[in-house]
């Protein structure tokens, strides 16, 4: 008998019974949210586990029940287009999962595990945060492994990743005999323009030994000082400020009422900020998730096929 698996996280929502992987705690007390951050899933990043590799069955396939499906299961599709030669497929199966929790106090966890990447992160009320992820590059055989933190001393890092050796710029025989060119025609112009007179502009003077003007100056034009400007400028840019401020509070007062209403400057309703106790939140699930591979990339791990459940994948 074959077992149909239905790979979509809604899953995980819409079934009505009772979920042990499955926490949704909203609008609680901060000692409770509390109890939920002591209690986290996981804390340390690690890549979702496989469960099961299935083979790809298409909705024309006589194992397919098609009416129990829907019109959209047993299609599957890989880089855009439609996988046509499903048998030449196989589908991987992971069990991922997430999590996060706020206490409203400043405490914090969250955290998340798929098949390529996980990360945890907390913050303590203190302030300090720390955290870590995991990630698998295409390619490399060892994964990235980096930990970091936050506190009163500055961010820090800890990683596998390579080491990159800095050096300094090493000079080469054309760059430096560019430079050396550049500096000597620099060097001879400056001599050149040392021994050159310096001509002072002639100055016009009428028979009273007053400054007379050329032809080709223009007139005299009477600038007010910078300060000045800028005094009259800022005047106005206040005024049209308060100017805005009371249209925009006088609107939010009709519009919502004759309570005093939060007013930005650009005159744009604010939302008020909430008042009363804190409160805290919490919610953890896990699902699973797909990866369609080639089957000839699987045959070297020897994971065995479970031809007894059957991916019937999703649009």
């Amino acid at each position: 008998m074959l077992r149909f698996t239905i790979l979509a996280a809604v899953v995980v929502f819409a079934s009505g019974a009772p979920q042990s992987n499955f926490i949704f705690k909203n609008d609680i007390t901060p000692e409770e949210a509390q109890q939920y951050l002591k209690q986290l899933p996981f804390t340390s990043p690690q890549l979702a586990g496989r469960t099961a590799v299935l083979p790809l069955v298409r909705y024309d396939d006589p194992r397919f029940r098609s009416a129990e499906a829907g019109p959209t299961l047993g299609h599957y599709w890989k880089n855009g287009e439609e996988i046509k030669n499903t048998e030449d497929y196989l589908e991987e199966v992971y069990d991922a999962a997430q999590y996060h929790g706020q206490d409203g106090l400043g405490n914090y966890a969250y955290g998340y595990e798929t098949p390529e990447s996980s990360k945890v992160e907390n913050r303590e009320g203190s302030g300090v945060v720390q955290g870590s992820y995991v990630y698998q590059v295409p390619g490399m055989k060892d994964l990235v492994k980096v930990r970091y933190w936050a506190d009163s001393q500055g961010f820090h890092q800890e990683d596998n990743l390579p080491k990159v050796e800095l050096k300094p710029a090493e000079e080469t025989p054309a760059l430096r005999e560019a430079r050396l060119a550049f500096e000597k025609a620099w060097k001879e112009a400056a001599e050149a323009n040392s021994h050159q007179p310096t001509v002072q502009p002639a100055i016009n003077v009428n028979q009273y030994g007053n400054y007379q003007a050329q032809a080709s100056e223009p007139d005299a034009v009477v600038v007010a000082a910078p300060e000045a400007n800028q005094a009259r400028d800022g005047k106005a840019l206040a005024y049209a400020q308060a100017q805005t401020y009371q249209q925009g509070k006088q609107y939010a007062q009709q519009k919502y009422g004759q309570q005093e209403q939060q007013v930005g400057p650009d005159g744009k309703y604010e939302e008020p900020e909430p008042t009363g106790p804190p409160h805290g939140f919490f919610y953890s699930f896990t699902y699973p998730v797909s990866i369609i591979v080639p089957k000839k990339d699987l045959e070297a791990s020897n994971y065995p096929v479970d031809h007894d459940t059957v991916g019937v994948g999703h649009q």
